[in-house]
């Protein structure tokens, strides 16, 4: 079985929440679990519609809900899903066949946005090409996969405010490279809309400079979500 996690906190500005949840009804021996972090958008009202298990992990960060998740989860693979990223049914296939008679496996999926740049493409092209085939790092925005393993092992995120999906990369690569699998994920390009393609990618080289530079989590995340909030506590 396939436990997919989906994090969420005020979805509804995003718009995408009704067809991830659409998406992953349809998915084959799976359990849904969705943790949410208090929200007060409608984004409870629209999952109370949906067959699948609920946390409410109010004021936390998304680490955190990701960590709550694993713990409930009791599927053979761990699929830790994107609140704002669409995975069509049929991929979620080739994540159970990942798993299939092998032992810590992890990965994620090929990388999309839902827009179309060319700077956009790149940006995804070296997301799949080199920070993942080749550093084995991966964003959360890829999906990330791992089987029940590392679960048992005693595996937990580290409750950072940014870049907690780097936190699980680096654990996560200690014992196997991560394998990319064809499946596209398709990611909604909000913050480059809202901050400007070309303003956002800036925000973003900045942000890793300052991950390197062992900068403050909580500054970081503050000065990457102002004025969208798309992963506040």
């Amino acid at each position: 079985m396939l436990s997919i996690i989906l994090p969420t906190q005020n979805e509804m500005r995003s718009g995408l929440l009704e067809s991830i949840l659409a998406c992953l009804v349809q998915v084959a021996d799976a359990e849904i679990i969705v943790i949410d972090g208090g929200s007060d958008d409608g984004t409870l009202e629209l999952l109370s519609k949906y067959e699948l298990k609920l946390i409410t992990e109010p004021g936390t960060s998304r680490a955190a809900k990701l960590n709550a998740g694993i713990a409930a989860a009791s599927g053979d693979m761990i699929f830790l899903h994107h609140p704002r990223s669409l995975v069509q049914p049929e991929s979620f296939q080739q994540v159970a066949n990942a798993g299939k008679n092998k032992s810590r496996v992890w990965g994620g999926l090929t990388h999309q946005f839902d827009h179309d740049h060319a700077l956009l493409r790149f940006t995804s092209w070296y997301s799949n090409r080199i920070r993942c085939d080749r550093a084995g790092i991966l964003y959360l925005d890829h999906c990330i996969f791992f089987d029940s393993e590392f679960k048992h092992e005693g595996l937990k995120i580290p409750d950072v405010d940014i870049f907690e999906d780097t936190e699980l990369s680096k654990l996560l690569r200690r014992h196997s490279k991560p394998v990319r699998l064809p499946a596209v994920v398709r990611t909604s390009a909000i913050r480059f809309k809202r901050n400007g393609i070309y303003r956002q990618a800036l925000l973003n080289q900045w942000m890793k400079l300052a991950y390197y530079l062992n900068f403050s989590h909580d500054k970081m995340n503050r000065q990457y979500e102002k004025g969208l909030n798309l992963n506040k506590k």
